[in-house]
């Protein structure tokens, strides 16, 4: 039996099993397809998804547990048969988007996940991006995949802060039409001393719908260990496993960090505290006043508009007390 996780599709109806297997063969997810109930018995408990068409479904009473869904082109069937067995339903071809995700999990349990780590700024000009950049280029150095993507709207773009502008590779517009599943995305962005760059276009920026940003970390995830998002002032719209707020020393930047908490769909794991001139406010008192651990501080370093000016990356280079820094706060989120 094949070790991979694999997809059950339990159909007589030509129609559905030709569409579950087109999808299935474009995800890479073994799709195993019996005709009945008794085939399905046996093959149910090992399968990572299970696919069950209306009019197989029809004739059951009830289903063994495990993520199922009823699938088929009837609407009626359809609600049928979920109110019988209390199953989701797809309605194909109008559901083909969440029939992909469903498979695209289906096909990564049991595998390898690399870690999305999503970084917000409780305030302008705390540096988000450059930390952002920061983070992966030291991921980088350690030997692990790392990418970036980026959501900061009007923010120049975070490949200006890696110095790569110039390089070849898809920017958010060529991908924003990605629906389901997204393959190969790391082969088609720019890279950066080897972090893969996902950075607005500033001749056409915008932010990607849901279902595209999406469809892209979930690709990202599976190439890289870590995948750090930068989410500007906003908290990113998509499955993260760390999100950190970086905040300001200062009474203003805390008061926005609360509203952020509050108002704003912000809810940090962890907090960076940028301090340096006009923000003396302790990283302790900071993170007390938010109610949120602080996981590490970036201060000022004489090194980084110098780099900002020659268009070069943050790391490796003079930038040596941030690199510190960064290097710190990598680590702890990966305790955390």
């Amino acid at each position: 039996m094949e070790s991979r996780p694999h997809a059950l599709l339990c159909a007589r109806d030509e129609a559905v099993v030709e569409a579950v297997e087109v999808s299935a063969a474009a995800l890479g997810v073994p799709l195993r397809v019996v005709s009945d109930g008794a085939a399905a018995g046996p093959e149910w408990g090992a399968a990572a998804l299970r696919l069950v068409s209306s009019e197989v479904a029809a004739r059951w009473t009830g289903v063994a547990p495990g993520e199922a869904f009823v699938v088929g082109t009837s609407p009626a069937e359809l609600a049928r048969c979920s109110g019988r067995l209390g199953l989701p339903v797809l309605m194909l071809p109008d559901d083909g988007g969440r029939l992909a995700d469903a498979l695209r999990r289906a096909g990564d349990s049991g595998t390898r996940r690399g870690q999305v780590v999503g970084v917000v700024g409780a305030s302008g000009g705390l540096g988000v991006s450059t930390l952002v950049a920061g983070l992966a280029l030291t991921a980088c150095l350690r030997g692990r995949r790392a990418a970036v993507v980026d959501l900061a709207e009007a923010s120049g773009g975070i490949d200006l802060v890696l110095g790569a502008e110039a390089r070849p590779g898809l920017r958010w517009p060529g991908l924003s039409g990605v629906r389901g599943e997204a393959r190969e995305v790391w082969e088609a962005l720019p890279k950066a001393d080897g972090v893969a760059v996902l950075a607005q276009d500033r001749e056409a920026p915008g932010h990607p719908d849901e279902a595209a940003l999406a469809a892209v970390v979930a690709s990202l995830r599976r190439e890289a260990d870590v995948v750090v998002v930068d989410g500007g002032r906003r908290a990113p719209s998509v499955g993260l496993d760390r999100t950190v707020l970086m905040v300001g020393g200062d009474v203003r930047s805390v008061a926005s960090a609360r509203m952020l908490a509050e108002h704003g769909g912000v809810s940090p794991g962890g907090l960076v505290v940028r301090r340096g001139r006009g923000r003396t406010v302790p990283p302790g008192v900071v993170a007390r006043s938010l109610g949120v651990p602080c996981w590490g501080e970036i201060g000022d370093d004489k090194a980084l508009p110098r780099l900002g000016e020659l268009g070069a990356p943050p790391l490796p280079g003079p930038a040596r007390r941030f690199a510190r820094q960064a290097a710190a706060l990598l680590d702890r989120m990966s305790d955390a």
